[in-house]
């Protein structure tokens, strides 16, 4: 899920994914709503999005 267009990054983009990094901290944190396959996807999911929080940091710092 790694913005490869040509089109910058706009604040919609950076919310929408803050906005699932929080949602997928708040399914982590209840780990007993979800199957064990299904937390230990959220917890992908959420290393993924943060690495590519992270990659747009880096990126608007250069």
């Amino acid at each position: 899920m790694v913005h490869c267009g040509g089109e910058p990054w706009t604040e919609d983009s950076t919310t929408n994914l803050n906005d699932a990094i929080s949602e997928l901290e708040a399914r982590i944190a209840n780990p007993r709503h979800w199957s064990k396959e299904e937390h230990e996807q959220n917890i992908e999911k959420l290393r993924q999005l943060n690495f590519q929080k992270q990659l747009l940091i880096d990126y608007d710092q250069k």
